[in-house]
């Protein structure tokens, strides 16, 4: 199937001969299954040319108004020889192909006739007998089904000039790589780019018939773009890593638009004529007007100040005037060290402009370790660009993460997308934005919410999760890679995350090096062993060597030749040092403590963050417990973790920050404190509490955690400053509780079993906190970050245990080889799932590769096997169950009773089912709780658990029906509970007394 050399392209056409053979034109390619087609007046049925027309024009638009320049420049050499125009044709006729010959061949075919729908089919038959009398070679025998993207990278090598592919098997030539590489990436268009196996499985035996039409009707498509194929292997040179996945997403990317009913016409030639040129006009205009839809346009920031950038900080702080001075002018890696509400933020904001305009990035991508902060960060990224885009522009700014549907700027950035340009005022020639001065608006288009959609938006804002499953081999894995490198990528709390996480984040980068984008990584405190690693990923992927090995920070900028600065920035005369006074307090017992905390701290806002939802809860109820007497109201005390509906958490969450964050209105923050926070507060809560949300405590206490969490969670202590004018002068003082054994030293997990933090780094810290402490107070200290905080970080991260004879020493010792071995875990459960674009020889990934299947999952897919499907973290696994109530008439959302529950099963993109089904999809986000595995062991399985009849909607889906009190139905989860003022709640069964 498939000859030496593509032959040279017709003579003739539709569009110029009518006399030319039309049997290729009714080879179809989709057909209207949920109707939209129809419910326009159009046809049931859409022809492969007009489909892989449609495809092209989108790529075309997407090549010239929505990659990066430095991609565009890297595929330009990959399919042009570094002609960005005929790099640009080829590319388009690549991209055309991804369903041939795949659909042009008899089994895919008559797979119209197995159409369920009656009026469908009735299309299907007419169709058979308007091909057949075309010419068409059909018949109704029964062939066995194959997938069409595989026989696409089977046999597209041949059609288009590789020489190993031909017939006669004595005129095989060499493999052209190139060729077959790009054919194994169309045939991933689905998710998976498939092996050799799975290519050699594909065997089709066509008749010359057959492979007649595959012929025609690929010159076709070359002469329309004007391609010409005998040139075409040669330029075809996909020899850098980052052009495989960059080539596989903008394939998908182009197919999943064009594959669009509602903005793409279906056209035949009963219903569009045989001229296939006004075809591929028509695929150009509606090419354009979906990419101006969507938004898909490239930054085209314009110079300004850090006042016009900053209108409510005019003035930059130290570190921010630092970074401004530096002038960065090209592709960079940017590392900003610096204190917890030291701008860093900003100066982030401040990079994504100044790089895409110096770069040529279509926009940018803010990742943060949490939900909460992503739609923090979210919606003060929609405020920046509000303000610096300009009169003419408009961008999309995708919230990207699980619980993306349920989130407030989530909605408020769809609902602002009613307020946009008409479409219709478009230039469909070159998508220039009419001449108009409506105002610039930050929306969010619904296409943007299905899966793997959210990093092709040109901004977006959401968790270290798509960094991290990036180069891991999922579903569809490319496209993340595709949408992030485009991009400048920010990492925001780089030091929050683990070192399986970090490593993966590490061949996420040099993927981003690789491929001309920038990244900025800020953190308040970073190991020198990070800064390194960071430092070695980027330069890996540049395929160079640091000029500095070992930079020092705190800020650190490396070019894409590796070339190293440090830059320091100087204080100025009103910053102050960031001073935190740690005193070590045995930890009471939760009665005790909560005595302490009702009887000390009568008023203010006290916090304390417990490392365990149990420690959290226990403490909580013994507040409750001691409350009244010592003269508290119960609205006083507040629990915030993981285990409420995602609705009761956020509502917590918003609450939170309006009493006790900065000024509602951000024109007053800098002058003016808070007017909602109340006189006294007290906070229990878990990690949560640590990162994330904006809110300001006047006490804290926090459990013994790792010394950089410790300083992570004092961030949230006095953080705006406003909120305690008296105090200034002051350092926040920290109670760091630990529990003591029999020999003075902490109690800690057993090493090996499971826990939230390791015991040796909970030892270590425990051991640098005193060492530092002065001998004329022994329970207190006091640090200065950095000066004091990064030698103990450094020391604690990157040095073998102390030197000793003491306990604690001893201690130390017997725990750090546990400590190695839980690195070495985390290390291989990495580098099991890692892609990197270049081995530690620097010889660069191939496209075999890339290969991946469906037991890779789709990236944090509970339902594929652990040790390869991809993963954004190694943490206790949870699972998501759906709460609902049950009253004596209906089910209900809510506990009052007054959402009732829509249980019906609609189909996603059936017309009339899509409203329905975003809002049902939204009500279960709404609702879902996040149950611990470890919890599921002392519970029937989940999918055992009681659930309403009738209700379809809820198949497969674990469900926790409720009381409108909070208690299970079913009564095997009685020792569950569930209120939205405390969450859920698993109280220990009692056990039956004993027996004599």
């Amino acid at each position: 199937m498939g000859s030496a050399q593509p032959p040279t392209q017709r003579a003739c056409s539709p569009g110029h001969d009518t006399r030319c053979s039309l049997a290729w034109l009714w080879i179809w390619a989709k057909t209207d299954r949920f109707g939209l087609s129809r419910k326009r007046g159009n046809s049931p049925w859409n022809t492969l040319l007009a489909h892989c027309l449609d495809t092209a024009a989108v790529c075309g638009a997407l090549f010239d108004h929505y990659l990066a320049a430095p991609v565009r420049a890297r595929l330009a050499d990959a399919f042009g020889a570094g002609d960005v125009a005929k790099a640009r044709s080829i590319l388009m006729f690549l991209a055309a192909t991804h369903d041939m010959p795949g659909k042009a061949i008899p089994d895919f075919q008559l797979g119209f006739l197995q159409s369920r729908d009656p009026e469908l089919l009735a299309h299907a038959r007419h169709w058979l007998a308007q091909a057949q009398s075309h010419g068409l070679p059909l018949d109704s025998t029964h062939r066995t089904a194959r997938q069409h993207a595989h026989v696409t990278a089977r046999y597209l090598p041949g059609l288009l000039g590789c020489t190993c592919c031909t017939d006669d098997e004595d005129e095989t030539g060499p493999e052209h790589h190139g060729l077959h590489a790009i054919a194994a990436l169309l045939g991933g268009h689905h998710g998976h780019v498939p092996n050799s196996s799975c290519i050699g499985t594909a065997e089709c035996d066509l008749t010359p018939a057959w492979k007649s039409l595959q012929r025609e009707l690929l010159n076709e498509l070359a002469r329309l773009l004007d391609v010409d194929l005998t040139e075409l292997p040669a330029l075809v040179r996909p020899e850098r890593p980052c052009v495989l996945p960059l080539f596989a997403g903008l394939v998908v990317h182009s197919d999943w638009i064009a594959s669009d009913e509602s903005r793409f016409t279906y056209r035949t030639p009963e219903t569009a004529g045989t001229n296939t040129d006004l075809w591929w006009r028509s695929s150009r205009e509606e090419a354009a007007a979906a990419i101006r839809d969507l938004r898909l346009h490239r930054w085209q920031p314009t110079e300004m100040t850090w006042a016009e950038q900053m209108p409510d900080t005019p003035q930059p702080r130290p570190a921010q005037k630092a970074v401004i001075d530096a002038r960065i002018t090209g592709q960079s890696l940017v590392i900003i060290e610096d204190t917890t509400g030291g701008g860093k933020t900003e100066i982030a904001q401040y990079l994504t402009h100044r790089l895409a305009l110096t770069c040529g990035y279509h926009g940018a991508y803010i990742a943060l370790p949490l939900r909460a902060a992503s739609d923090q960060i979210a919606r003060r990224y929609r405020d920046y660009l509000t303000a610096i885009l300009g009169s003419r522009e408009a961008a999309n700014l995708a919230v990207v993460h699980g619980s993306a549907h349920i989130s407030e700027i989530n909605r408020e950035l769809k609902e602002a997308s009613s307020a946009t340009l008409d479409p219709s005022l478009i230039n469909i020639t070159n998508c220039d934005d009419p001449d108009t001065h409506q105002p610039a608006s930050v929306v969010l288009h619904t296409w943007y919410e299905e899966r793997s959609r959210g990093l092709l938006s040109c901004f977006g804002v959401g968790t270290i999760d798509q960094l991290v499953l990036a180069p891991q081999k999922s579903r569809h894995w490319f496209l993340r890679l595709y949408g992030l490198v485009n991009k400048t990528v920010v990492i925001d709390e780089a030091h929050a995350y683990e070192l399986y996480q970090q490593q993966l984040l590490g061949a996420a980068i040099a993927w981003l090096a690789d491929a001309g984008s920038s990244v900025v990584i800020l953190s308040a405190t970073l190991p020198k062993h990070q800064r390194h690693a960071l430092l070695a990923a980027w330069c890996s992927g540049l395929q160079t060597q640091p000029s500095t090995p070992n930079p020092t920070g705190p800020i650190t900028i490396v070019d894409s030749q590796g070339r190293c600065r440090t830059l320091t920035s100087a204080r100025s005369k009103t910053s102050r040092k960031h001073r935190t006074r740690i005193r070590l307090m045995a930890d009471p017992g939760p009665e005790a403590l909560a005595h302490h905390l009702l009887t000390q701290h009568t008023t203010g806002i006290t916090t304390v963050i417990r490392n365990t939802f149990i420690r959290a809860e226990a403490l909580h109820d013994a507040l409750l417990d001691q409350a009244e007497k010592q003269g508290w109201k119960p609205e006083e005390i507040l629990l915030l973790h993981g285990r409420f509906f995602e609705k009761d958490r956020a509502h917590h969450q918003a609450t939170l920050e309006a009493k006790l964050g900065p000024h509602p209105d951000p024109a007053a923050r800098a002058t003016t404190a808070n007017p909602d926070r109340p006189e006294r507060l007290l906070l229990i809560g878990t990690q949560v509490l640590e990162a994330s949300l904006d809110y300001c405590t006047d006490h804290l206490y926090t459990d013994l955690c790792p010394f950089d969490l410790l300083l992570q969670r004092r961030g949230r202590q006095w953080r705006h400053t406003l909120n305690r004018p008296r105090h200034k002068h002051l350092a926040p003082l920290t109670h760091v509780l630990w529990t003591p054994n029999e020999d003075g030293l902490p109690c800690l997990p057993r090493p090996g079993t499971p826990g939230v933090y390791d015991p040796y780094i909970l030892a270590a810290t425990w051991h640098a906190l005193h060492q530092h402490m002065p001998a004329h107070a022994p329970l207190t200290l006091t640090l200065t970050s950095p000066t004091d905080t990064q030698p103990i970080l450094n020391t604690l991260y990157g040095d073998p245990p102390p030197d000793g004879q003491t306990p604690i020493h001893h201690l130390l010792r017997t725990l750090y080889p546990h400590w190695q071995r839980r690195l070495r875990d985390e290390r291989k459960a990495a580098e099991g799932r890692e892609l990197w674009p270049y081995d530690q020889n620097g010889n660069p990934t191939t496209y075999e590769e890339l290969a991946s299947g469906p037991s890779h999952g789709a990236g944090d897919d509970p339902d594929h096997p652990a040790h390869l499907a991809a993963r954004s973290r190694l943490g206790t696994p949870s699972i998501d169950v759906i709460g609902l109530y049950q009253h004596p008439d209906r089910i209900t959302w809510d506990p009052a009773g007054h959402e009732p529950a829509d249980l019906r099963r609609y189909h996603p993109y059936a017309d009339q089912d899509q409203e329905a089904h975003r809002l049902q999809r939204r009500h279960f986000l709404l609702n879902t709780v996040h149950v611990p595995h470890y919890w599921i062991g002392d519970l029937p399985n989940p999918t055992t658990w009681t659930k309403p009849e009738p209700a379809p909607a809820l198949t497969d889906r674990p469900t926790l029906l409720l009381t409108p009190d909070g208690s299970p139905l079913d009564g095997r989860l009685a020792h569950l509970t569930y209120t939205p003022q405390t969450g859920l709640s698993r109280r220990r069964r009692p056990q039956p007394p004993v027996t004599s």
